[in-house]
């Protein structure tokens, strides 16, 4: 049976806690500091953190700097090893104090630092913006196109072996409605980034009519099929 741990999350006053010298790895917040402003989640949600400890380890001792391939080789191990609810993922606080205190060094391997305000976004960003925390945008891509019923990723590594689709689906908010979300990614996964790009525009702009949550995948992937079809 794995050991399960508490999970924390870092209180907004421990924010200021990160500097600029943090974000570029040139210093570390002293945990005796830091304890202060950590607190456990409400209702105490546990998962294996010493597992995604080894993964995320191993991912950043395969990978060379800055290589996007980590995310795709880490978001099904962040999102089975976080096994917690939405309401538990939505939590701000939870991304903050894994990427601050738990894993500095993968958002540090991962993520270049080209300015203090893209690089905060990777360690404090969060809530509602899915492609801003480092570790929260890997699990909420893995939950929004994980097929519970097959307990299946597939559609999981289809998003991550195209950087484009990350970068086109998953920063537009329609990607929050998990249904739209799986339809365009399966439509556009063999294709070209220009037509990802353009299809997903003008998905994203055709929503400007439509009722997004009264479309279920089908409906949506109809929609988005139509315009790839007429972007090529």
């Amino acid at each position: 049976m794995t050991e399960q741990n508490t999970l924390h999350r870092l209180t907004e006053e421990g924010q200021r806690l990160v500097s600029d010298p943090f974000l570029k790895g040139d210093a570390e917040i002293d945990p005796d500091d830091l304890a202060e402003f950590v607190e456990p989640m409400p209702g105490e949600p546990t998962a294996d953190l010493e597992a995604l400890d080894a993964a995320v380890d191993r991912v950043v001792s395969n990978h060379s700097r800055y290589d996007a391939a980590m995310d795709g080789a880490l978001a099904v191990e962040v999102h089975r090893h976080l096994d917690v609810s939405r309401r538990v993922a939505g939590d701000p606080g939870l991304w903050h104090w894994l990427a601050v205190e738990r894993y500095p060094h993968f958002v540090r391997h991962r993520w270049k630092y080209r300015s203090e305000t893209a690089m905060r976004e990777k360690f404090l960003g969060a809530g509602s913006d899915l492609y801003s925390n480092a570790i929260h945008r890997l699990w909420w891509i893995a939950e929004l196109t994980y097929d519970e019923s097959t307990q299946d990723y597939e559609v999981t590594d289809s998003v991550f072996g195209n950087q484009t689709i990350v970068n086109k689906v998953f920063d537009r908010w329609f990607a929050r409605y998990e249904p739209a979300a799986v339809a365009v990614v399966r439509a556009v996964a063999d294709e070209d980034s220009r037509i990802v790009d353009e299809a997903t525009n003008q998905f994203n702009h055709a929503l400007s009519s439509v009722q997004l949550e009264g479309l279920n995948e089908d409906e949506a992937g109809e929609m988005i099929r139509e315009i790839v079809e007429d972007v090529k």
